[in-house]
This record gives structure tokens, C-alpha cells and sequence, in this order.
């Protein structure tokens, strides 16, 4: 054999030896894959329970405040329930109190008459007439409700003398300016009242529709 003839079967055999050393039943296997630079691989989200909800920026379950609930605050100008009741008119009596006319001001009293205390609260009505049943003369005095005058408050006349106050405020010097009346009875109206109490009240008043009478809240005497 010549040596051309050698070389040829030294190279099938080597073939053969190749072929038979594979095994078919292998299969390549798929290279792993990996995220592009600069990405991560999205996390499985979590179920979230029932009737839950999660915070912003982390999985714990929400929790929602209890409504705050309070009693509203009392009303100071409010009596106090089971205490003194309001007060009727035939409970009290009008007193001139002091002042003077030529200060323009009056510190008018309310004083309990009866065996039982009462609440007195907020502005009387006050005007003037000729005579306990007349017609009010002028306009009736307005409720100065400034921010220096008396507060609205409760206040309490104990049985058998106990006494409130309240401030009356008329304007001699517009008398001189208008077609001024006279008149000769105070007329106040308790404050929750429709019937009224009287004082002598010789005075002037100018007609409607100027105003010039001027009355404050009651406060303790």
C-alpha cells in the first residue's frame, strides 16, 4: 500500500471516531439572558389582601384614622338646664338706677321681686312715650353690639332683691338740631318679654327717623 493510500484511511478512522463519540440525544443549551445595562427585571407584584390598601412607598397595610368626636362646646349664653328659668316681667321691677341727663347716660336696674331666681339675658328694648300705654315717640334705642360694649351673657338675679344692669344712652346735643320732642315715660321691655315696665321720664327726643337713643346688654349690678 502506498503511503498516499495511509494517509486516506488514517483520516476516515479519524471521522469515524469523531461521529460516533456525539451523543444525538443532547440539544444546545440557551445561553442566559441577562437585562441591557442600566435595567433590572421587573419584580412579581404581590397579591394584596382583601379590604386592604398599601401606603405609598411600602407594603404595609393602610390604616384609616378613627373620626375624632366631641361635645360641642357650651354656650355660655345659654342657661344651664335645671337652673333658674328665664324671668317674666311680673317678676322684676325697673329702677332708675344712677346717672344723669347731662351725661346722656343711665345705669337702669332690674331688680327680682319674686321668691325664685332667673336668668336675665341679652338687650332690653327701651323707647320713649307719653304715658305707660302710648305710642313710642321717636325711634327706639339701638343695641350697641361694638366691640367695647358689654358681651352677651347670662345673668343670674338671685330671689327676693337680686339685681341686674343695664347702660341707656341718649344724645342731648341732637336735640338741638331737630324738631325735638317731649315726652314723659321710659318704656323698657325685658329682654324674652312682650310685656314692659315703665319709669317718669321727662325728657326730649327728636322724631323718626333719627335715632338717638342707644342701649348695652345686661350684665351683673
Amino acid at each position: 500500500m502506498g503511503i498516499k493510500s495511509l494517509v486516506v484511511v488514517a483520516l476516515a478512522a479519524g471521522v469515524v471516531l469523531t461521529a460516533t463519540g456525539c451523543d444525538p440525544s443532547d440539544t444546545p443549551k440557551p445561553l442566559p439572558t441577562t437585562a441591557p445595562a442600566g435595567q433590572t427585571t421587573p419584580a412579581t407584584a404581590q397579591p394584596t389582601q382583601p379590604g386592604q390598601d398599601t401606603q405609598p412607598g411600602g407594603n404595609s397595610p393602610g390604616t384609616t384614622d378613627a373620626p375624632t368626636t366631641g361635645a360641642p362646646a357650651g354656650d355660655p349664653a345659654t342657661p344651664t338646664p335645671g337652673g333658674p328659668e328665664k324671668c317674666k316681667t311680673s317678676q322684676l321691677i325697673l329702677d332708675k338706677g344712677y346717672g344723669g341727663q347731662i351725661g346722656g347716660t343711665w345705669f337702669l336696674k332690674f331688680i327680682n321681686k319674686s321668691s325664685t331666681p332667673c336668668v336675665l339675658e341679652g338687650f332690653p328694648g327701651v323707647s320713649q312715650t307719653n304715658g305707660p300705654q302710648g305710642d313710642p315717640v321717636g325711634e327706639p334705642a339701638d343695641r350697641d353690639k361694638g366691640p367695647q360694649a358689654p358681651q352677651v351673657t347670662p345673668v343670674t338675679l338671685t330671689a327676693n332683691g337680686g339685681a341686674a344692669k343695664f347702660e341707656f344712652i341718649s344724645y342731648p346735643k341732637q336735640v338741638n338740631a331737630c324738631d325735638a320732642l317731649r315726652t314723659n315715660t321710659l318704656r323698657v321691655y325685658p329682654p324674652d318679654n312682650t310685656e314692659s315696665l315703665t319709669l317718669p321720664w321727662d325728657n326730649l327726643i327728636c322724631p323718626s327717623p333719627q335715632r338717638m337713643l342707644l342701649v348695652r346688654a345686661i350684665t351683673p349690678a
